[in-house]
């Protein structure tokens, strides 16, 4: 049975409320005579202490105010609510960017906006760090700054825009780096042999063959696919497009064809070729098949540099290439392009 008890505290004790461990998660309940108990998790001890004190002071004061039917100051309940926000209006949220604010909510599940601490923002950014680049880890911060500004909530302090300022400071998170990672001698074969008889090995060579991204391939359905005029069609980001995405056609390459043909026993049934929830399974499963064969400094991105320099050595012109790649402007195409000189010999 649990019991009430007085803990200890570096601001003073905790005389109504009881703590408990719940998993990995600390519980705070306060009871008051006269006044609804509260509750909440958290996911340090420190943070059930200090809000479990606030809660007693304001009670003893007479200034505490059952918020539990206003709106909801959870960081979760915020996250889905940025979400929203998009969708009540039939604009789309991105696949990676779903993904990672899905992250976010998922590790602050249950936690008040008015009780997370600059310790639980960067502790979340560190466990972060260990499995995504920089880059990519910034973008995530600046998702979950966008989600608190959404809410409206006045904060005293927006301790997720203090921990963004740190990491910058630090270095944890920037801009994306130019890369020129491309498939060596033997890893494409390694990586396709690990991969028999799993999605990833289809999702490994269209991404070789077609240039596409990782959100497009995972949102790929045959009904995209014209077989007869060798056409795919696909929804790409178009900031001056309602919804801001407009539909785009590429080639049906003889190298994706070929993968669709002989790998329809892989993909799942239905009109979706890859059945895996989250566009991000794909480079998360990508990145334990490259562990696994000790292959280093391969992310699944870097298939599509490898994609887009293939097609510029066997010929294709600058503008066709954009047309399959989808980049705007040729800076952005540059960035995808590192050429081999041994495949340039014959020019």
């Amino acid at each position: 049975m649990m019991e009430n008890k007085v803990l200890w505290h570096p601001y003073g004790t905790l005389d109504m409320a009881t703590i408990r461990k719940h998993g990995k998660n600390y519980q705070t309940i306060v009871k008051k005579k006269g006044l609804p108990t509260q509750r909440r998790t958290f996911k340090t001890k420190p943070a059930a202490l200090a809000w479990g004190r606030r809660i007693e002071s304001s009670m003893d004061s007479g200034t505490w105010i059952d918020t539990s039917e206003s709106v909801s100051t959870l960081i979760d309940h915020i996250v889905h609510e940025l979400v929203f926000s998009f969708e009540r209006f039939n604009l789309p949220v991105a696949g990676p960017k779903l993904t990672q604010l899905n992250s976010i909510a998922a590790y602050f599940e249950g936690v008040s906006i008015h009780d997370m601490t600059l310790d639980d923002v960067l502790g979340f950014a560190a466990m972060r760090s260990k499995t995504i680049c920089p880059s990519t880890l910034q973008q995530q911060m600046y998702y979950f700054r966008q989600a608190i500004e959404n809410s409206r909530i006045k904060l005293a302090e927006n301790v997720v825009e203090v921990a963004i300022k740190e990491l910058v400071k630090k270095k944890v998170i920037m801009s994306s780096v130019a890369r020129d990672r491309r498939l060596e001698e033997g890893e494409l074969e390694a990586l396709l042999d690990a991969a028999q008889g799993h999605w990833i090995g289809p999702a490994i060579e269209i991404a070789v063959e077609s240039g596409m991204r990782q959100g497009e391939i995972h949102r790929l359905k045959w009904s995209d696919i014209d077989q007869k005029a060798n056409i795919i069609t696909l929804m790409r980001k178009d900031k001056n497009s309602i919804g801001g995405r407009k539909q785009h056609r590429i080639p049906l390459f003889k190298g994706v064809r070929e993968v669709l043909l002989r790998s329809q026993n892989v993909f799942q049934q239905g009109d979706s070729l890859f059945g895996v929830k989250y566009a991000a399974s794909i480079s998360d499963k990508f990145a334990k098949l490259t562990k696994k064969l000790e292959i280093q400094d391969l992310r699944f991105h870097d298939l599509r540099h490898e994609a887009i320099s293939r097609m510029f050595e066997r010929g294709m012109q600058v503008e066709q290439v954009r047309l399959v790649s989808g980049h705007s402007t040729l800076d952005q195409l540059s960035r995808y392009v590192n050429l081999r000189a041994e495949n340039l010999v014959d020019y």
